[in-house]
């Protein structure tokens, strides 16, 4: 019995080589990750790999439309279950165009979810300059964040961040006490065991990351290596702390980049999406690309009538 769903959403992240010298998950001290596959690498050879707690799959993020995925059309199709870049008839980001927010306007998971009475939270937190921004329509929207905008959802601010209730997009604090805010400091266990906490009130939370794509396109070794390290202490704080028996933890991304340092451009790797917990072994068998990542979850929390 699967209570609660938290998604951990990567941007930019594919099952690459294992190759050390241009993928940095086949080089980064990522402990946590490597436990849940029995030492194993997040790499390509891999995908598929199962164990009793895990399972790493890779996605289809192509979906028969020729050229690099983009996160406009990727992270759209993963919300809605819409094959957006057959829809264009191109990958198309890094925002979400008119056709696209019309797509996640009629209809995406946390709107579907919200419907069947199934609470929803969008974890991330946002500086005040981006909500005013937002209130005056002039800030622009991943295709995630747009998703819970039009879903009706709360975009996280400054003082959810402060009373616990929502994480930095960055995971720790820093930056925030750098532009002044009177902010706790955080580490990014801290920040995983945090966000846990939401989940006790949700049925779906779902948490952004953006910085992996960042590191990618500036194909920065260091960088990439500092950010995946944070990324797995963040993800230790999480397994530390959620109940595994009745939670389903899904890391996904979607698209290719931080695997491949030899490119700034996305890659045509598969994305990278790793089940944790209640029912990963019954749900692999139903992904296989982006597009299977809504309806998935619909069944899983019994809401896709």
């Amino acid at each position: 019995m699967i209570d609660r769903v938290l998604v951990l959403f990567m941007d930019g992240v594919g099952l690459g080589a294992d190759d050390p010298d241009v993928n940095p998950l086949a080089r980064a001290d990522i402990p946590v990750l490597r436990s849940l596959l029995s030492g194993r690498r997040p790499v390509r050879a891999n995908g598929g790999y199962a164990t009793r707690h895990a399972t790493l799959l890779p996605l289809d993020a192509q979906m028969g439309v020729p050229g690099l995925p983009q996160s406009g059309t990727g992270q759209t199709t993963i919300l809605t279950g819409v094959n957006a870049p057959a829809l264009l008839g191109q990958h198309y980001g890094p925002y979400p165009n008119q056709p696209l927010r019309d797509l996640l306007s009629n209809g995406n998971l946390f709107r579907h979810l919200l419907a069947a009475r199934k609470p929803v939270a969008f974890a991330n937190a946002y500086p005040d300059r981006f909500l005013n921004r937002l209130g005056r329509g002039t800030e622009r929207l991943s295709a995630n964040s747009r998703a819970a905008y039009l879903a009706g959802l709360k975009l996280r601010g400054p003082a959810e961040l402060k009373a616990g209730r929502a994480i930095s997009s960055l995971l720790t604090n820093s930056y925030w006490r750098e532009w002044g805010y009177d902010i706790p400091e955080l580490t990014a266990a801290e920040a995983g065991a945090q966000l846990v906490r939401l989940t006790d009130e949700h049925a779906l939370t779902y948490f952004e990351f953006w910085y992996s794509d960042v590191a990618g396109h500036r194909q920065d070794q260091e960088l990439a290596l500092y950010v995946l390290q944070q990324l797995d202490e963040f993800f230790g704080g999480i397994l530390d702390t959620l109940d595994l028996s009745h939670s389903l933890l899904v890391i996904l991304s979607d698209h290719g980049n931080l695997e491949d340092l030899s490119t700034p451009k996305h890659t045509l790797n598969p994305a990278l999406t790793l089940l944790v917990g209640a029912g990963h072994q019954d749900l692999a068998p139903r992904l296989r690309s982006l597009q299977d990542v809504t309806p998935s979850l619909k069944a899983v929390l019994a809401a896709d009538n």
